[in-house]
C-alpha cells in the first residue's frame, strides 16, 4: 500500500501522522461498510439461488 511504503521512510511531525491515521481511518469505514454491502449482496444471491432449486 502507498501509504505504507511512504510512512517507513518518512518521519511525520505530530500533526501530520494525525492528519494521516484520521485520513486511513474514514477510509477503512468507508471500506467496511462497502464491504458489509457486498457481503448481503452475495447472501441475497445464495439464498436467492437456494430458493429457486426448491422451486423446480
Amino acid at each position: 500500500m502507498g501509504f505504507i511504503k511512504f510512512t517507513k521512510k518518512t518521519s511525520l511531525n505530530e500533526e501530520d501522522r494525525k492528519a494521516l491515521q484520521d485520513l486511513l481511518n474514514f477510509e477503512k469505514q468507508k471500506l467496511q461498510k462497502e464491504l458489509k454491502e457486498i457481503e448481503q449482496s452475495l447472501k441475497a444471491l445464495s439464498g436467492s439461488k437456494k430458493k429457486s432449486k426448491k422451486k423446480k
